[in-house]
């Protein structure tokens, strides 16, 4: 697969990557793990520290821990969602004396030498964002976006600012963020209680909120596992991610949008589309209504919380 090609690395010498810490939460996926273990020792200029963060994992994770003493493994009890996990992983971090916190999910591999080019673009406090690559090397655009706060509107990045140095975003991902410890101190834990999906935009926006400017630097590329740009089979309905993706995203409009008429207006469109989208994959049932009720609700209320006992 042949890259576009990218403008060179704006000169500076590399921050020690000893003083950044990787931290990386999985949960049964040990073979994708093994390889973004692999990826990570191999950096050209790796981290001092890999804080791995296992969700309570039934599929022998432990035993693909490399025998590294730069590799720390804290097996949660029990799965309480990614957010948890970034949470525990970011609260373990902070108690080291590390520069940097570089965050990501299991199934990220980043090229050689993708934290040296991150540290290379360091300006003060800035949170730097690699590219995101999807499997076929196509770019996933939906991992670096902007936010509007009046319209409650966001927008991915064009494609056209890949072929940039570095540009100014306002939402990422935790797929391959280096954020330094400074303004991780500053802007406290990741939300542990989204379970997953928006806690990633939630903690963007909080940074942001704190004038913490963050970068993508295309330079430094991350394959993710999860990303495909080719049409994929459409997923048998889940209602985890029904319910959290519904009721987290309009909590980060509800906290971060600065129009209420326009709150309203995006809660009607999405509690509409939350049904809708039931009708159209034939799986609308009473468990599935419920369940996008809930979301709303929840949502409308203010309420952040590990719900339990989804349907």
């Amino acid at each position: 697969m042949t890259l576009p090609d990218l403008p060179d690395a704006r000169p500076g010498t590399p921050a020690s990557a000893s003083h950044t810490a990787a931290v990386v939460v999985t949960h049964n996926r040990k073979a994708l793990l093994r390889e973004c273990l692999e990826a990570l020792l191999g950096q050209s200029t790796p981290p001092g520290r890999i804080y791995v963060i296992d969700n309570a994992s039934t599929d022998g994770t432990a035993d693909v821990i490399p025998d590294d003493g730069r590799v720390t493994y804290l097996r949660l009890e029990q799965n309480l969602g990614g957010a948890y996990g970034f949470a525990r992983g970011v609260e373990r971090a902070l108690e080291g004396d590390h520069a940097y916190l570089w965050l990501m999910d299991d199934d990220c591999r980043p090229e050689p030498d993708a934290l040296e080019q991150l540290l290379v673009h360091r300006e003060g406090d800035e949170v730097l964002c690699s590219a995101v690559l999807a499997r076929d090397g196509v770019y996933d655009l939906g991992h670096r976006r902007n936010f509007d706060r009046r319209r409650l509107t966001e927008r991915d990045l064009p494609a056209r600012a890949y072929q940039a140095a570095s540009v100014p975003v306002d939402i990422f991902t935790f797929v391959g963020v280096l954020i330094p410890t400074q303004a991780a101190r500053q802007a406290g834990l990741p939300v542990d209680n989204f379970f997953f999906m928006y806690d990633d935009s939630e903690y963007a926006l909080r940074l942001l909120d704190l004038g913490v400017i963050a970068r993508l630097i295309p330079s430094s590329r991350i394959w993710h596992h999860g990303s495909v740009s080719y049409p994929s089979p459409r997923p048998p309905y889940n209602p985890l991610k029904h319910y959290y993706n519904t009721r987290n995203q309009l909590l980060v409009y509800r906290h971060y949008g600065s129009s209420p008429a326009w709150f309203a207006i995006r809660f009607s469109v999405k509690a509409g589309g939350a049904f809708i989208r039931l009708v159209q994959h034939r799986e609308l049932s009473w468990r599935s209504a419920r369940n996008a009720t809930l979301a709303l609700y929840d949502a409308l209320r203010g309420r952040a919380y590990i719900r339990r006992g989804l349907p």
